[in-house]
């Protein structure tokens, strides 16, 4: 059961990650100048970001969970 939920877990930094480098890729970004040229109330932001969408998925899977035990 922990595998399971470490790559639960997973999935959804990787679809971060290919969507950043997407957008990156089609603004012709490179991720090196980006985080040489970020500051840090910047980094601050976009760390309170992520951890929100974290907890998003993660009572949005726990939402599905309880749905799917109801439906059997």
């Amino acid at each position: 059961m922990d595998s399971n939920s470490s790559n639960h877990n997973a999935f959804p930094d990787k679809v971060v990650k290919v969507m950043i480098d997407d957008i990156f890729r089609r603004n012709n970004v490179k991720p090196e100048e980006v985080k040489n040229n970020i500051s840090n109330e910047q980094k601050q932001m976009l760390q309170e970001m992520v951890e929100d969408l974290r907890e998003q998925v993660d009572q949005f899977n726990k939402g599905e969970k309880n749905t799917t035990k109801s439906d059997e």
